[in-house]
């Protein structure tokens, strides 16, 4: 479900440094004129390699500093655990993805369904799939960060991890 104008008010919603979109909330806050971009949305002005660390994931294995990159239409950094050897040593990937115009309702089932959840008034979703594992966080109806796992040890201990490391990552984020 998008969000967009209600047919009560005109004009278009404008995002709000504290990542509110109503037309009320617009009228009422001082400073409305910021050099917040059009479009913007909760997440646009965090690095998502800002919000996870290599010394965080530790109890998984020894992981580099993350790398930043684009993942789709996601602004990403992921995390590449360090093996001596992949038959002897898991290998573990773990990706944190900005998604600045898509909600938990833009999710894709992966194959084996989507279990929704929520706690302290955020919006979760758990996306499994053959391997890898992700942990939708909602941020505000039209953004999300997703935590993916992906380990040799297969999707529960993907999602095992990914339960994990969202615990992390959630408390950092905004909440709409």
């Amino acid at each position: 479900m998008a969000a967009g104008c209600s047919s009560g008010e005109g004009g278009e919603p404008l995002p709000m440094p504290d990542g509110s979109t109503t037309p009320a909330e617009a009228s009422e806050s001082p400073g409305n004129s910021s050099a917040t971009e059009p479009g913007a949305t909760p997440l646009t002005e965090i690095d998502p390699c800002s919000v996870l660390s290599s010394e965080e994931l530790a109890k998984y294995g020894t992981f580099p500093q993350g790398s930043p990159e684009n993942v789709g239409s996601a602004r990403a950094c992921t995390f590449d655990k360090d093996t001596d050897s992949p038959t002897t040593d898991p290998n573990r990937v773990i990706t944190v993805a900005m998604r600045d115009q898509q909600g938990l309702d833009d999710a894709v089932d992966r194959g084996n369904g989507i279990e929704r959840a929520e706690a302290d008034g955020r919006e979760y979703a758990r996306i499994p799939s053959t391997g890898p594992c992700t942990i939708a966080i909602g941020v505000s109806a039209t953004s999300r960060v997703d935590v993916t796992v992906v380990a040799t040890e297969g999707t529960e201990k993907s999602c095992t991890i990914a339960d994990e490391v969202a615990a992390i990552v959630e408390p950092r984020l905004p909440q709409d």
